[in-house]
């Protein structure tokens, strides 16, 4: 049995680890040493756990790229509407930034069986450009079913569509950048975030932007899955693709 005290210092260091989401196993050996550890080894897997849990971390899995963790809400490390946007929102720019996070996630996972399966996001690419023409179809869909069935759907979530078909699509700066406060920007910043968090990986600047999803961004998108607003965006996702 291993001594308990050395068993806390591994695990605090794999969550040292963990918690820098651009830092590969294959560019870190204690990294990779630790994470074959942490499958193999039931007491250091619970000291993790037990750590985890006390800096108000989930660890929500592990894939070849490293040791994936989420944030409890109320933790000091959950992501804050600050650290997403400096500059100011407006309530209905915060409302179209949490659609268009719903919107990549349902688009890389379009089935409830997409999210089990490890492999399927090893080929799953999205563009800025394909993102806000899908964005607009789901809101313009959306507010027909709404008129159909006022009931469909929260309060917030209506607003948050109907914020969504009154803002600009695209609009260039002077540098040739789309303006942060349009469709496009803002889908863009959401992938950048999701790149700076380990989540995505950038392919190049063609259709707006053009990202990777990699393994880790499953497990996150695992947490998202109870969410009624998620089934929702994913099933009206499911229709369009039917036709």
């Amino acid at each position: 049995m291993a001594d308990a005290q050395q068993l806390a210092q591994d695990a605090a260091k794999l969550l040292r680890f963990g918690l820098q989401p651009k830092l590969r196993p294959a560019n870190e050996a204690d990294y990779g040493v630790l994470l074959r550890r942490y499958d193999a080894e039931l007491e250091l897997r619970g000291f993790v756990h037990m750590i985890a849990d006390g800096l108000g971390l989930v660890v929500l899995g592990v894939t070849e790229l490293g040791l994936v963790l989420g944030a409890e809400p109320d933790g000091p490390f959950a992501l804050t509407l600050a650290d997403y946007r400096r500059s100011g929102l407006s309530v209905e720019a915060r409302m179209c930034h949490g659609l268009i996070q719903l919107l990549i996630a349902a688009y890389c996972f379009p089935s409830a069986a997409s999210l089990e399966d490890a492999t399927h996001i090893a080929g799953t690419r999205v563009c800025v450009n394909r993102l806000v023409e899908h964005l607009v179809n789901l809101a313009r869909e959306f507010e027909r079913r709404a008129n159909e069935d006022p009931e469909l759907g929260t309060k917030e979530l209506r607003e948050a569509w109907r914020a969504v078909l009154s803002m600009a699509q695209t609009r260039g700066t002077t540098d040739g950048r789309s303006a942060a406060n349009t469709l496009s920007g803002m889908t863009l910043h959401a992938l950048k975030q999701l790149e700076r968090g380990g989540l995505m990986r950038k392919l190049g600047d063609q259709d707006g932007g053009s990202f990777q999803a990699l393994g880790a961004y499953r497990l996150q998108v695992r947490e998202l899955a109870a969410l009624p607003a998620f089934r929702l965006v994913r099933d009206a996702r499911a229709r369009e693709e039917r036709g």
